[in-house]
């Protein structure tokens, strides 16, 4: 069960080690109603650390009405509340909660997808201020802002998964950690390690997939900076992260991805898509499941069918897809494929109103090299000293 420990513990990691709160600064708490307990403990440790909290706690149904009564000049407004805040917020702490996932199924993507450009401005900014905080030499031009997202367990993130309330309530504790003794000690442990990998990974050029499911796939790294993701932008997490060199000969990649796992993304779900990278640009793309969907999203903007992103995930306490993409991606023993922007913290400047994770497995005769040498064998990497004991 999760009791007030958990929740104490899960918000002192998302305002003492994810947002690193100090006093005096402006913490956006954005939040669904279903998600008031760790609200109230998240909103608790803010003010004790002396920040500064704006709270948004706002019904999911609202969308919904969004959607079904907005004429074009409602859908095409940007919101001029969240570009303020976007410039002058120091955090943003996301507490996710749904109760329905199938809302917005009845919707037309192009819809969404219209609404989501008519604040592109604002993310592009919340994007550039988040790759301040990673990197130093971008703080000349913009504040720096640090930002998690987490989500509180609920009966239809439960019932997705294939589990009982209790059981999904168990599951998010050992993914998240929160029976350490001391879960802010553990994420940074793990951020050491990570942050090995990450250095590795950066004295290479060329990453080469292969999994018995189809994958063969080559992604030019060179130059590129490869992050560790330890329980700061996203909780749980897990996560090392770079994206390809768009600029490489190859467009950054070329062959062909098979992603083995079940990937929801505004509550449509795709499984067993097949993508063929040529110059950069998927090309060929099919899904025994949800294509149509995919393919509407890849044709949205001229970045849509480009990579974004390429991560490994590490956390070992998630180990099968939930239809939750905060935690899939982070799977021990699994890649993603980020279609859409980039984050520029690493060197990939790829712009999209899209940025949707594609999960495909690394255990079970997968390998991945770089320059030719061995990485991850069947989701184990080989050169690398030993992982942090997951509980």
């Amino acid at each position: 069960m999760l009791t007030q420990l958990h929740l104490d513990r899960w918000a002192d990691v998302l305002v003492r080690h994810a947002t690193d709160i100090r006093p005096g600064k402006i913490v956006r708490i954005t939040a669904q109603p279903a998600a008031t307990p760790l609200l109230e403990a998240v909103h608790r440790r803010v003010l004790q650390a002396g920040g500064m909290p704006i709270v948004n706690c706002r019904p999911e149904s609202l969308n919904e009405a969004f959607f079904e009564l907005a004429k074009p000049d409602q859908l095409d407004w940007e919101n001029p509340v969240t570009r303020l805040e976007t410039e002058i917020v120091d955090a943003t702490i996301n507490l996710g909660a749904s109760t329905n996932l199938r809302a917005m199924d009845k919707f037309d993507p192009a819809i969404t997808q219209r609404a989501a450009r008519a604040n592109q401005k604002s993310r592009e900014l919340f994007f550039k201020r988040a790759a301040a905080a990673d990197d130093p030499g971008l703080a000349a031009e913009h504040t720096p802002l640090l930002w998690s997202t987490t989500l509180f367990p609920t009966d239809a993130y439960a019932q997705d998964a294939g589990m009982s309330l209790r059981d999904y309530q168990q599951f998010v504790i050992r993914a998240c950690q929160l029976n350490q003794q001391d879960p802010v000690g553990f994420w940074q442990d793990l951020d050491r390690w990570q942050c090995q990998l990450a250095e590795e990974l950066m004295t290479g050029r060329s990453l080469h997939f292969q999994t018995p499911a189809g994958t063969d796939l080559t992604v030019d790294i060179s130059g590129m900076r490869w992050l560790s993701s330890p329980g700061r932008k996203n909780f749980p997490d897990g996560e090392v992260y770079s994206g390809p060199n768009l600029d490489a000969p190859n467009g950054g990649a070329e062959g062909v991805v098979f992603f083995d796992k079940r990937c929801v993304y505004q509550g449509h779900a795709v499984r067993n898509a097949r993508i063929v990278m040529e110059s950069g640009r998927a090309t060929e793309v099919t899904a025994d499941e949800g294509e149509d969907f995919l393919i509407a999203m890849l044709d949205q903007d001229d970045g849509a069918r480009r990579i974004g992103e390429v991560a490994f995930g590490t956390n070992r306490a998630i180990n099968k897809p939930t239809g939750q993409i905060l935690f899939d991606e982070k799977m021990g023993g699994s890649f993603h494929l980020a279609f859409g922007a980039g984050y520029p913290e690493t060197g990939n400047h790829n712009k999209s109103a899209l940025h949707w994770d594609l999960i495909a497995s690394l255990t079970g005769g997968s390998r991945v090299t770089l320059d030719g040498r061995p990485l991850c064998i069947d989701g184990e990497f080989v050169t690398m000293p030993p992982e942090v004991p997951w509980l």
